[in-house]
């Protein structure tokens, strides 16, 4: 069976998502591979669908630092500085699940990340963790339904109160 490079058009304009999902999929790994090894600049590079060129540069850099460290924390630490500074948020933090005799909780392994942080203040160590059981609170429910809550205001009132419902979106 013999296609012309006309019948290969014609079908790719009759089926632009088709065509859209295979280019994809053919040019992703070869761009990657290509910006990774410094072939491409990001003004050479296409970006994720949704992402802007920032966001995309900022992806990129994220995803070298999980190549270059073994050190886990210091990626996650990286990754939490560079989301808090994306969607403009004053600080961020890492609760880690865990079980102990048998109760689920979540323990703070990151506190306090915000663009200006150092790994060092913001890593908590096991003598000063945070731990709250996983069916109370604002993390609680977030940990058990794996669903993103906006709180509007965190800090109105008392500090940051994890044990009580705030103003949930």
């Amino acid at each position: 069976m013999s296609i012309n490079k006309e019948e290969v058009e014609t079908f790719l304009d009759s089926n632009p998502d088709f065509a859209k999902r295979y280019f994809e999929k053919k040019l992703e790994g070869r761009i990657f591979s290509a910006k990774m090894n410094g072939e491409l600049s990001s003004e050479d590079s296409m970006g994720f669908e949704g992402l802007d060129p920032v966001e995309t540069e900022t992806l990129f850099e994220l995803i070298q630092d999980m190549q270059d460290n073994i050190n886990m924390e210091k990626v996650v630490f990286k990754t939490l500085k560079k989301i808090s500074a994306l969607i403009n948020a004053e600080w961020c933090s890492l609760f880690m699940y865990r079980q102990r005799n048998g109760t689920p909780e979540l323990a703070s392994r990151l506190f306090n990340v915000h663009k200006d942080s150092t790994l060092e203040e913001c890593l908590v160590t096991s003598d000063c963790e945070i731990v709250f059981p996983l069916d109370i609170g604002v993390l609680g429910h977030v940990a058990q339904t794996k669903k993103t809550i906006n709180i509007k205001n965190a800090l109105e009132g008392y500090a940051v109160d994890y044990f009580c419902h705030a103003d949930w979106e």
